[in-house]
């Protein structure tokens, strides 16, 4: 692997030897919150580039996803969905695998010609979206971040991690761990692209990503509204994260926990430092 920089100081690996002509299949990982619902919208409108859904097949399956939506509805319906999910990308290559997922290697990347896109965030940023929008949480949301930094989280099977962790903020850990591992370990190039850089400038930052894969980004465009429901404006989220608002969710209590959890020698690798728990509130 050749490492370079990406911007704003974040570690980027692309693999030697990359070919412009085959490199248009993007495979993007990256943990909740992390911008991943974006970057996919924007790869699937950029043309001739495709960023790689599974197509699922099972007609067993198909027949007990009948029965489950005739007979279960809110959590039920979304814990059965859950293991159905589960099931499907088992039966697939790891190229298929669920975008939030510790990426495996296997010959699925090299057989399509991919390249892997992994989605960063500054883990004190990160929690503090988990906490706000705890997608996938088996466990009812406690009152304050430090709570919730305590709280044992629940994994999904396709989160192909431990199946309960002593903290959510072992997704971070984990996820990240795996994606430096895959990234000295697959026989395809990846590189890095950190949310802060993206969730300021989309166009430019994943733009810059692409061009590392040696892909044409003529036609690279922003998606118009959120990609989530009830989800701020593009002018609110420039607001908001240019303001670094986020970090006046965070207490001193929390921030001392973020740096107890998180594994610094893996953040590091990605451009994160820990930071003193007096710089919160």
């Amino acid at each position: 692997m050749l490492w370079g920089r990406a911007e704003k100081g974040k570690l980027s690996m692309v693999s030697k030897g990359s070919n412009s002509n085959r490199q248009r299949w993007v495979k993007v990982f990256g943990e909740r919150n992390t911008g991943t619902r974006a970057v996919v919208w924007m790869l699937r409108a950029l043309n001739g580039v495709t960023p790689g859904f599974p197509n699922y097949q099972g007609r067993d399956l198909d027949a007990l996803q009948a029965r489950v939506d005739t007979q279960f509805s809110g959590f039920q319906h979304e814990m059965f969905n859950d293991a159905l999910d589960d099931v499907r990308r088992s039966r697939m290559g790891a190229h298929s695998a669920w975008k939030h997922a510790a990426p495996q290697v296997d010959d699925s990347y090299a057989a399509k010609g991919a390249s892997v896109l992994f989605m960063v965030r500054d883990p004190y940023s990160w929690i503090a979206a988990l906490y706000r929008n705890p997608y996938h949480a088996r466990a009812p949301r406690p009152d304050t971040l430090a709570q919730f930094l305590e709280q044992p989280w629940l994994t999904m099977q396709r989160d192909n991690i431990a199946p309960i962790l002593m903290s959510p903020m072992e997704l971070w850990n984990e996820k990240l761990r795996a994606y430096r591992a895959f990234a000295e370990a697959a026989p395809v190039p990846s590189t890095v692209l950190a949310f802060e850089d993206f969730v300021l400038a989309p166009v430019e930052a994943l733009g810059a990503a692409l061009q590392r894969f040696d892909i044409p980004v003529e036609g690279l465009a922003e998606i118009p509204e959120s990609t989530k429901k009830r989800g701020k404006t593009r002018a609110q989220r420039l607001a908001y994260y240019k303001a670094r608002a986020w970090e006046r969710e965070v207490s001193t209590d929390a921030a001392r926990l973020v740096n107890e959890y998180v594994n610094w020698d893996v953040a590091a690798h990605f451009g994160y430092a820990q930071r003193d728990p007096a710089d919160f509130r």
